[in-house]
């Protein structure tokens, strides 16, 4: 993570949270915030998607190969630009 003033520091790139109204993936360091919606959001399923965030109720109302391929992406994305 880079803040304004030039340090950095290590920070997770995907985080997973269970509340009362279900599970949260976020995905973090994407750039644009369209991205996640427009190429995942119809094919994951019941699910909303923000710049960063994958919120569903239930694993079964989502479409778990869709949901690694993001996860994948990001992960796959910061190895290269590392």
């Amino acid at each position: 993570m880079k803040y304004a003033d030039g340090t950095t520091r290590d920070f997770y790139q995907i985080g997973l949270s269970a509340n009362k109204t279900g599970i949260s993936v976020y995905v973090l360091g994407i750039e644009d915030k369209k991205y996640l919606a427009q190429t995942y959001g119809k094919a994951l399923g019941k699910a909303s998607v923000t710049g960063y965030c994958i919120r569903f109720k239930a694993l079964r109302d989502i479409n778990i190969e869709i949901l690694e391929a993001a996860i994948r992406d990001r992960v796959e994305a910061k190895d290269e630009e590392s």
